[in-house]
């Protein structure tokens, strides 16, 4: 029997499918079905027991290519993903690293999303000006969901690209966001390149106050990766597939949710 250990496992897994990420009673969730599997083969006895900890928790809907936990455990890291993965649905364990006692995924450096924008009418120049009012530090408390944390964050940058089909790439980089602090400001940005808002009411310093902040969809919200400051070994290949499958569902339920919207236009 190996020495207890503390371990940081990496994982993707396809938000669609879950009822968000953080454990909840008798529902579906990303970290109730990796916990649970865990404890299926005896790499824990208990969250509290083999002191759990997670970096970030996405909403309902929201898909990962590579978020992180870490526990104590007396499996060897080259052992947990193989074993954890035959217990598990829609959750792909890829990578895992023994770390310090003291490391704590949530003090993460930086966190990286990728917000899936369909092709519309959009304005792209005007996009990616819009995006750069969004860079820096400023007072984000009128694009994220009213909690008790101070709305002050630093977004490093917002680089919005045009070569994925369908689809613009919107990729955020920051070292933390507040709940649905991207969702609002792609909404913001997609309605303002479309014609369909002021663009002076667009940034956290818009001379003027939008009547509304609308929220697009969780289903085009991927988390690509967390830096927490430690090398995670990856086997290139498999993890190619893994990127590959979760990007086709999150284009599937995409189109989907185009479907809907375009029949709701036509029927308006």
């Amino acid at each position: 029997m190996h020495q207890e250990r503390r371990i940081a496992l990496k994982f993707a897994y396809d938000g669609s499918k879950f009822f968000g990420f953080q454990r909840q009673p008798a529902k579906l969730t990303v970290e109730g079905s990796l916990v649970r599997a865990l404890e299926m083969v005896d790499a824990i006895k208990s969250p509290r027991e083999c002191g759990y900890r997670s970096s970030s928790r996405t909403d309902r809907g929201v898909s990962s290519l590579g978020n992180i936990i870490s526990f104590r455990t007396r499996f060897a890291a080259k052992e947990v993903c193989s074993a954890i993965n035959s217990k598990m649905e829609d959750i792909w364990a890829y990578s895992a690293v023994e770390v310090p006692e003291d490391f704590n995924p949530r003090a993460a450096k930086q966190r990286w999303y990728r917000y899936y924008l369909a092709r519309r009418d959009q304005d792209l120049p005007l996009m990616r000006q819009m995006a750069a009012r969004f860079v820096g530090i400023h007072d984000f408390s009128g694009y994220a969901r009213k909690d008790k944390r101070n709305p002050m964050r630093k977004i490093d940058s917002i680089v919005v690209s045009d070569n994925h089909g369908l689809f613009y790439a919107v990729d955020f980089k920051a070292e933390s966001f507040l709940w649905n602090m991207v969702r609002r400001i792609v909404w913001m940005m997609n309605e303002g390149s479309s014609g369909r808002m002021s663009i002076d009411a667009i940034g956290p310093a818009a001379p003027k106050r939008p009547v509304r902040i609308g929220l697009s969809p969780p289903e085009y919200l991927l988390l690509m990766s967390i830096d927490c400051g430690i090398d995670f070994p990856v086997d290139k290949r498999a993890f190619i597939g893994i990127v590959r499958d979760v990007e086709r569902r999150i284009r599937q339920e995409a189109m989907k949710l185009e479907l809907v919207e375009e029949i709701s236009r036509l029927i308006a």
